[in-house]
């Protein structure tokens, strides 16, 4: 078929509404992403948009109504809870999974008994539904499997000629798919699909605890049933391979830069994805997706977002994992610590520190005895240089002796810290990648303060960059 493109003018609107009246299939803008619709009434329309879409028919589709009453000719019954949430969220990127009235028929809920239902806050998505006169089933405008899209020329790309026509809007504000909540026990709700509506802004609405589903941010199991789209099966996934890191963003930084370019030293076109925040990764992660791709990326190597799960950035993790396919690697920070028998009790106290943080300790020596601290410090400074280790940490009576072996390895930038200032400006203005500490002057309360505000601390760079590159010179 060919695709008819349109505006947001109304006559356009009303072209659109008459195909879907007719039993057609329009594509149309959301605050989310783009849907590809269909009379949610009509089995047949819920068909052929399983066909466009290539998606498997147990997949439930999401059912977009313009007013919050059109819920009662959905759905069998409508719980107060669902009310509440209309009222303070609606139109938005909600979607409510209930009781599903028979006029709906199995072909639009992918066989199960309930109903997903949402109203979107587009304009013009709202106007094609009332112009429409019914119900649209629509889930997004992609092939399935593929990254959602955000602008009409995603779903151009995806769908042209396998649907009637399409709504050329704005590209989409959210960037991902409602959250999908399950209010088929309405004093448990519980999320099937998270999205910019938080659990805990639902709790908030409501005044009763709301969870996600447990398999959210796992592999499906097999013999799943999806309650929601996207439970199932794999989505948003570009063609390239995509791989994601975890851990603290400096090292994960790190770790990314470098394997693209061992890849690139390979003959491979890898491509690297880093997000501020939760917000920018839900605006951003499937446009950059489907962009790589068209640049003809082979793999594509992204920073995971933290995983809190009161906040945006769970729900795009969501997206990343499954794009991934579940593929992530862990990036572990890697500290070699050394010591002569002055420092010994203040490194095994940092050591033990570091490991609740999650970081690989190297532990380079002493056990305590009787030793010269020169042999440490060289020690620790040689395995930072070549790379068997992150940073290094040395202790010894005052940390003066043993930071100043240190600093004969070449490239050794070795501070000692005596007050949370210097600690901070050991790393702000001289990026040192050795701290040394005095176990005879600093408490071990101390040291782990001076260390954790090392480690967190991020160079500043800029003419600081050029004063550290004289250092690494002499």
């Amino acid at each position: 078929m060919q695709t008819l493109y349109l505006t947001t003018a109304e006559e356009d609107i009303a072209k659109a509404a008459e195909i879907i009246k007719r039993g057609g299939l329009v594509a149309f803008p959301t605050e989310t992403v783009y849907g590809l619709g269909g009379n949610a009434l009509d089995p047949n329309a819920s068909k052929a948009i399983y066909a466009a879409k290539g998606r498997p028919s147990d997949n439930p589709l999401i059912v977009h109504i313009a007013k919050a009453k059109e819920m009662e000719d959905l759905a069998q019954t409508v719980p107060g809870e669902a009310w509440k949430l209309a009222a303070a969220i609606w139109p938005g990127p909600l979607t409510m999974v209930l009781p599903k009235n028979p006029a709906v028929p199995d072909e639009t809920t992918g066989g199960l008994n309930t109903v997903a239902i949402r109203c979107p806050a587009n304009d013009a998505a709202r106007r094609l539904i009332e112009l429409s006169g019914v119900p649209i089933a629509a889930p997004s405008a992609n092939l399935s499997g593929r990254p959602s899209p955000t602008q009409w020329e995603h779903v151009k790309h995806d769908l042209d000629g396998r649907m009637d026509a399409c709504i050329m809007g704005d590209p989409c504000i959210g960037g991902i798919e409602s959250t999908v909540l399950d209010l088929t026990d309405p004093a448990h709700p519980q999320v099937l699909r998270p999205g910019l509506i938080t659990p805990e802004r639902i709790a908030e609405v409501l005044g009763i605890p709301c969870t996600y589903d447990p398999a959210i941010l796992g592999k499906p199991e097999e013999g799943l049933v999806p309650k929601a789209p996207g439970m199932k099966y794999k989505h948003y996934a570009p063609k390239a391979e995509m791989i994601l890191f975890e851990g603290r963003p400096a090292d994960v930084r790190k770790a990314i830069l470098q394997q693209a370019e061992e890849l690139r030293e390979r003959g491979k076109l890898a491509e690297t994805l880093f997000y501020e925040n939760g917000e920018e990764a839900a605006r951003k992660l499937f446009a950059d997706l489907r962009r790589l791709d068209e640049e003809g990326a082979d793999v594509i190597l992204a920073q995971a977002l933290d995983g809190s799960k009161a906040s945006v950035n769970y729900s795009v993790m969501n997206r990343m994992l499954k794009a991934a396919g579940y593929h992530i690697k862990e990036v572990r920070m890697k500290i070699a610590l050394g010591c002569d028998h002055g420092g010994y009790e203040l490194k095994l106290a940092v050591m033990e520190h570091l490991k609740e943080r999650g970081i690989e300790c190297i532990d380079l020596g002493c056990n305590g005895e009787r030793v010269d601290y020169p042999v440490y410090g060289k020690a620790v400074g040689e395995a930072v240089m070549k790379g068997d280790a992150d940073l290094g940490i040395v202790c010894c009576g005052t940390g003066l002796g043993i930071s100043m072996a240190a600093n004969k390895v070449h490239g050794i930038r070795c501070a000692v810290p005596t007050t949370p200032f210097m600690a901070e400006m050991a790393k702000a203005h001289n990026n040192a990648n050795v701290l040394a500490l005095g176990g005879r002057v600093l408490t071990k309360e101390q040291a782990i303060e001076y260390v954790d505000i090392w480690l967190d601390t991020e160079f500043l760079g800029s003419y600081h960059a050029d004063r550290v590159a004289m250092l690494d010179e002499m």
